[in-house]
C-alpha cells in the first residue's frame, strides 16, 4: 500500500511553515519523496509524502531550533 502524499498547504500546515517554505524545501530535496503532480510542467504542485513529513517532524523533535533569525532558523533545520 503506498503513503499518502499532502499538498504544500497542507504540509505547511502540519509543520507550520508557509507554502512558498515547503515549495522552496521540496526544490531542495528536503522532501526526497516529493514529486510534482501531475508531472513536472511549471504550473504542476508539488505532492509530499506523508512519511517525509514524519521523518522532518522526527528530525525537528530531536534538534529543535532555537529562537533565531527565519533564514538562520530554516538552515539548521535543514542541517546546513
Amino acid at each position: 500500500m503506498s503513503a499518502r502524499s499532502l499538498s504544500v498547504t497542507d504540509a505547511a500546515e502540519l509543520l507550520h511553515f508557509k507554502p512558498k517554505t515547503i515549495r522552496a524545501w521540496c526544490a531542495k530535496g528536503v522532501f526526497p519523496n516529493a514529486r510534482k503532480y501531475p508531472d513536472d510542467k511549471p504550473r504542476s504542485e508539488w505532492r509530499i509524502p506523508e512519511t517525509d513529513i514524519h521523518e522532518l517532524e522526527a528530525q525537528r523533535r530531536e534538534r529543535p531550533p532555537s529562537a533565531l533569525d527565519p533564514k538562520r532558523r530554516e538552515a539548521l533545520l535543514l542541517g546546513l
